[in-house]
């Protein structure tokens, strides 16, 4: 759908929005990435500052464990535009279809999608195409590494939306999130789903890890790490039981077996979630990362 003609399993997906004033940026709320037929339409919500030349964009991406969230109402989005629109950085909070209407690979495909419709679409937004970066927490966090280990492998792209440009980000933050579906323990008891007697993991691969090993590892941002891959920062509480450091351990390993860059920062006595202080303190460290993979060339 490269001129965004219908097809027969979509829509095609809309131009922007017109923008509205908020501040010193625009807004632009509820943009139509892709028209998926049985689906809800995707969209996405992005906040522009106002400058004289192209910005660069930070695709933010929700968590809830592949089946709970929004990205009209996450905390780290909205601390996110707090902290990086007075730096001259642009935020775009994506949707995604969650694992009960469809299962992996469709989130991958969902996300690439909107980074597609933003690199298209750069130059009447005022952004730098070359210069997109990923950030997430959770899921989230999985996608934005989804995003930096994968452009490589057009099988992942999907064909959603638009699809010409390309679906690559120049630098990731990953937070507190699974890479390897086939070593992740199963819910917590203090995980709300436990009482469910339901692991989120199973819904998003579409089966029971234990009996889908192929699927697991298709499904694993491991699996695809290589000298290509975007710079990649990782944090992970250390008294994560949900999604323990050794899956954030063992990314920065890969990493670190291509030469590629990445850093892992480790976050004493924290959980799966993080204090304000930590988080704050987090993303700071976060823009630093992205300001410095994302040079302005």
């Amino acid at each position: 759908m490269r001129n965004g003609a219908a097809r027969g399993d979509q829509l095609p997906p809309l131009p922007p929005p017109g923008p509205e004033r908020w501040g010193g940026s625009l807004r632009y709320r509820d943009a139509v990435v892709a028209q998926p037929l049985g689906y809800r339409p995707l969209t996405l919500d992005l906040v522009v500052p106002e400058a004289a030349g192209p910005v660069p964009l930070v695709v933010h991406i929700y968590g809830g464990g592949f089946a709970t969230g929004s990205h009209k109402t996450n905390s780290l989005g909205a601390h996110l535009v707090d902290r990086l629109l007075p730096q001259g950085v642009a935020v775009a909070a994506v949707q995604y279809r969650h694992s009960r209407e469809s299962p992996f690979p469709a989130q991958v495909h969902d996300v690439k999608a909107a980074v597609r419709w933003l690199r298209h679409h750069a130059e009447v937004l005022g952004l730098h195409p070359s210069r997109f970066g990923a950030w997430g927490a959770s899921s989230g966090g999985y996608l934005a590494t989804m995003l930096a280990v994968t452009a490589d492998h057009p099988d992942l792209d999907g064909s959603l939306g638009i699809t010409g440009p390309s679906s690559a980000v120049q630098a990731a933050v990953s937070w507190s999130a699974p890479v390897d579906f086939a070593r992740m323990p199963p819910p917590p008891g203090e995980s709300p789903l436990h009482a469910l007697g339901v692991d989120p993991h199973d819904w998003f691969l579409g089966a029971r890890v234990a009996e889908a090993p192929r699927i697991a590892r298709a499904a694993s941002s491991s699996t695809y790490v290589g000298a290509g891959a975007a710079p990649l920062q990782l944090a992970h509480g250390e008294q994560d039981s949900g999604i323990p450091i050794d899956q954030s351990e063992e990314i920065a390993a890969a990493y670190e077996r291509v030469g590629a860059t990445v850093q892992l920062v480790r976050v004493p006595g924290a959980g799966h979630f993080f204090a304000d202080g930590d988080r704050q303190r987090l993303i700071t460290l976060g823009l630093d990362f992205l300001q410095r993979h994302m040079p302005e060339r």
